[in-house]
């Protein structure tokens, strides 16, 4: 049986094989034992010492998986509103950001989106030189990588739809696998609980707006995730507009939340 990170591997490389830009950056990200150990030492922060929920590869895997899920199903209609870049270099964005967004916690937990943009800064500098001869357009798509890795809580308010992805693809990261490494640890709090509740997140094309969040739990607590997490970074990252989020507990009760 595939692992995790073998499952999220594929699906990535999927979404992503048909563009050399994103394949060379996306390679970049996963062989930079720099970038590894920042990911590591975010989850001996967060998770071994002060018994969160996992920040590290994984996180970020599942991150990257959703955006570029999202950022599909928004297509460049939606995402495409400047002249200067493509729905490409969207996907380089949110890709990017959604893998680094953070690295910041290898530091400290407090203010993390902001020491998470000095820590990708030389990355995300030589990444884009490595697939942008333009010097211009290449800073200019750095700036849009910073701004989502500091928007990606909801606690900053961004200008531009990419930062929004970010935040909603990260928010979405609460099935309970997350939870059970803490869990084990001895982190027993409402956190914990309410992503143990989670069995599954749907992204999917949306009725009323563009994309459709549904959650499945098996048991009220789950909508703690919802409301506490992923609707504070939607709504800090004026998202909702995007979005209608559906929870769908026990089988039994369908509750939408926007």
């Amino acid at each position: 049986m595939n692992t995790l990170e073998e499952i999220l591997e594929h699906e990535i490389r999927e979404r992503i094989n048909s563009s050399d830009k994103l394949t060379r950056i996306y390679n970049y990200l996963r062989s930079n034992q720099r970038i590894s150990s920042l990911l590591e030492m975010a989850n001996i922060v967060l998770v071994h010492r002060l018994k969160y929920n996992d920040h590290g590869k994984i996180h970020a895997l599942i991150t990257t998986r959703n955006s570029l899920k999202i950022v599909d199903i928004l297509g460049p209609e939606i995402l495409v509103t400047e002249d200067w870049r493509t729905f490409e270099d969207s996907k380089v964005i949110v890709t990017i950001a959604s893998y680094l967004h953070d690295i910041g916690n290898s530091i400290h937990r407090d203010e993390h989106e902001l020491l998470g943009i000095v820590l990708a800064k030389p990355f995300v500098e030589e990444m884009l030189s490595l697939i942008y001869d333009d010097e211009s357009k290449a800073a200019k798509i750095a700036s849009m990588v910073y701004e989502s890795i500091m928007c990606h809580m909801g606690r900053y308010e961004p200008t531009s739809i990419e930062a929004g992805v970010v935040a909603t693809a990260d928010g979405c990261d609460m099935e309970q696998e997350r939870a059970r490494l803490p869990f084990r640890l001895g982190g027993h709090d409402i956190h914990k609980y309410s992503a143990l509740s989670i069995e599954k997140v749907d992204l999917l094309r949306g009725e009323e707006k563009p994309l459709r969040i549904e959650v499945y739990m098996k048991d009220p607590s789950g909508t703690f995730q919802i409301e506490e997490i992923l609707m504070k970074k939607i709504r800090g990252t004026n998202f909702e507009r995007f979005v209608e989020i559906y929870a769908n507990i026990s089988g039994k009760e369908i509750v939408r939340f926007i």
